[in-house]
């Protein structure tokens, strides 16, 4: 989506794919579903590569810190980016809200799929679940400030402690 989503068309999409009109509209028949499976498609590959990253992380209290530093990246990503001009994009087209809360549930489920994996003695207490919700809520907001100012790393630094606190509080 390097035109972003007002100056995506599908005829576009076609030539760069180098594929038929007939086999898009066969596969996606409208722009919303193309543009929303595209972005769910490339958060599910990159899912499956951080997961195979933060698996092989040591276990212990470093896994935390670096579980977050890969959820920062991913949201300071392009990919995140065009995720986000979908979700503004989606407030006026109905056809892409419903496809965008599709792709919504299904990222959400794999980050929550991985703390189960990465963090099995804690991902079903309520107080951890809370701190996940809560440090995703984070890191999205301070990704969407990319847009009208840098974050330096500074700012990551100082959010990541407040959330590596809060976790640490939902051990006790």
């Amino acid at each position: 989506m390097r035109d972003g989503y007002a100056g995506t068309t599908t005829t576009r999409v076609v030539e760069r794919a180098g594929v038929s009109r007939g086999a898009q509209v066969h596969h996606f028949p409208t722009k919303a579903e193309l543009v929303a499976e595209s972005v769910r498609h490339l958060a599910r590959k990159r899912a499956t590569e951080l997961a195979d990253e933060a698996r092989a992380l040591e276990e212990g209290p470093a896994r935390l810190e670096l579980v977050l530093d890969m959820m920062w990246r991913v949201h300071a990503s392009p990919l995140f980016a065009a995720s986000i001009e979908l979700f503004v994009a989606s407030r006026t087209d109905a056809d892409l809200r419903a496809r965008m809360v599709e792709v919504e549930r299904d990222t959400t489920a794999l980050i929550y799929a991985l703390a189960k994996d990465l963090f099995p003695e804690r991902a079903s207490d309520k107080p951890f679940r809370d701190a996940l919700d809560a440090a995703l809520a984070a890191i999205r907001g301070l990704a969407l400030l990319h847009f009208v100012d840098a974050v330096d790393e500074r700012r990551w630094r100082a959010l990541k402690r407040r959330l590596m606190a809060m976790a640490e509080q939902t051990t006790h």
